[in-house]
C-alpha cells in the first residue's frame, strides 16, 4: 500500500507543472512558443534517451548502473516534458478558440489529434508493456546486461527490424509490400515531426514563416518527402491487396489484414487529392513537380481547384481519417510490426532463455514435490 501510494504521490509535482502550464497558456500568461519549446526539449530528451538505451542493450561498453539510471531518467523526463508541451499548447489553442482567433478546421483538428495520440500511446503501452508485465515480474531478475549477447541483439535488429530478412526468406512479395508500408509510414511520421518544428514552432519563435512561401527550397524538400513516403505506402497497400487476392482461400490468407490496408490506402489517397487541389490553386511552376503524384493529378482537378465546400470536406476527410488511423494502429495486426521484432531480439538471447527454462522447470518440479 505504501509503495503504491508513493508512486502516485511522486507523479503529483510533474502533474502540477502540467496543470500550471495549461492554465498559464489559457490565461495568455505564456505564449505558444512555450509549448513548442517543451515539445523540442522532449524530442531531444527522448532521442538521447533512446540512444543511451541502444548503447545499453547493444553493447557492453560503459558502466551498467550508470547507463541504466541515465536512460531511465532521460525517457522519464522526456515523456513528462512531452506532456507539459501538450498541456501548454492545449491551453493556448483553447484561449485562441475562445477569443475567435482560431479557424474552425483547427478547432476541430486539435481535439482529434490529441485523442489519436492518447489512443495510440495507451494502446501501445497496454499491448507491448502491460501484457508483458506479469512475465517481467516473474523472470525480469534473469535479464541482466552482463549475461546478454549484444552481438546477437545487433544482428537480429539489423536482420529483422531494419531489413526484415526473415520475411524475405519466406516471400519476396510479402517482404516488399511490408517494407514499403512499414518504412514509408515511419519516415512519413518522422517527417511530420520535423515539419511541426518548421511550420509551427519556428514562426512561433519569431522566425520566417517558410511554409507560406510555396517555392521556398525547404518547403519543397518537405513536399518531395511527403510525396515520396506517401508513394511508398501507396505502392505497399496496392501490393498488399494484390497479394490478398493471390492467397485467397490459401493458408497464407491469415497473414493478410485487408481492413487496415484499405483504411491506410484511403488515407494516403485522400492526401494526394488534397495536394492536387492545393497545387491547382497555385500559379504553375516547374518546381511543383517535386510533388510528383499530386502534380500529375492536377489535370483531373477543376481549374482553380475544387469549390470551397468540396476542398474543405476533402481536408476534413483526410485529416480526421489520418487521426483515426493512428488511433486504430494498436487495434489490428499493425501492432505486430512493433511487437514481432522485439520478440525476435529477445529470442536471440540464448543464455537468458536457458535460464528462464531452468527456472520454469524448477518451479514445476517444486509443485510436483509438494503434491
Amino acid at each position: 500500500m505504501t509503495s503504491g501510494l508513493s508512486v502516485h504521490v511522486g507523479k503529483l509535482p510533474p502533474m502540477a507543472v502540467g496543470l500550471g502550464l495549461f492554465l498559464s497558456a489559457l490565461l495568455k500568461i505564456i505564449g505558444e512558443e512555450w509549448g513548442y519549446a517543451l515539445f523540442l526539449a522532449a524530442l531531444l530528451l527522448l532521442g538521447i534517451g533512446i540512444g543511451i538505451f541502444s548503447l545499453f542493450i547493444f553493447t557492453h561498453k560503459f558502466e551498467t548502473e550508470m547507463l541504466s539510471r541515465l536512460w531511465k531518467w532521460l525517457l522519464k523526463w522526456g515523456a513528462w516534458t512531452y506532456v507539459w508541451g501538450v498541456a501548454a499548447l492545449s491551453g493556448f489553442f483553447i484561449h485562441e478558440t475562445h477569443a475567435g482567433d482560431m479557424e474552425l478546421q483547427w478547432v476541430l483538428f486539435g481535439p482529434a489529434a490529441l485523442a489519436s495520440i492518447v489512443a495510440v500511446d495507451w494502446g501501445l503501452y497496454k499491448l507491448l508493456i502491460g501484457k508483458n508485465l506479469p512475465t517481467w515480474r516473474r523472470f525480469g531478475h534473469l535479464v541482466t546486461r552482463e549475461k546478454s549477447d549484444p552481438a546477437a541483439m545487433r544482428r537480429t535488429f539489423i536482420d529483422d527490424v531494419v531489413l526484415h530478412r526473415s520475411l524475405l526468406s519466406v516471400s519476396w512479395f510479402r517482404w516488399l509490400r511490408h517494407t514499403l508500408i512499414f518504412w514509408g509510414f515511419i519516415a512519413m511520421f518522422g517527417l511530420e515531426l520535423l515539419a511541426v518544428l518548421v511550420r509551427e514552432a519556428w514562426p512561433a519563435f519569431g522566425g520566417e514563416d517558410i511554409w507560406e512561401n510555396t517555392t521556398h527550397p525547404i518547403r519543397l524538400v518537405f513536399d518531395f518527402g511527403y510525396e515520396f513516403t506517401g508513394a511508398m505506402v501507396l505502392l505497399g497497400c496496392i501490393l498488399a491487396l494484390i497479394w490478398r487476392v493471390m492467397v485467397n482461400g490459401k493458408p497464407e490468407q491469415k497473414f493478410a489484414d485487408t481492413p487496415s490496408t484499405i483504411f491506410l490506402l484511403f488515407v494516403v489517397s485522400s492526401g494526394f487529392i488534397v495536394e492536387a487541389h492545393r497545387l491547382a490553386t497555385l500559379t504553375p511552376d516547374p518546381v511543383y513537380w517535386l510533388s510528383f503524384i499530386g502534380y500529375a493529378m492536377v489535370p483531373f482537378v477543376p481549374d482553380g481547384g475544387f469549390s470551397a465546400m468540396t476542398s474543405q470536406a476533402l481536408w476534413y476527410i483526410h485529416i480526421f481519417g489520418s487521426c483515426a488511423f493512428i488511433a486504430y494502429v494498436p487495434a489490428k495486426r499493425l501492432i505486430h510490426s512493433c511487437a514481432t521484432p522485439v520478440g525476435r531480439m529477445m529470442n536471440a538471447q540464448k543464455e537468458l532463455l536457458d535460464q528462464k527454462r531452468k527456472l520454469t522447470l524448477s518451479g514445476l518440479m517444486s509443485d510436483l514435490d509438494v503434491k
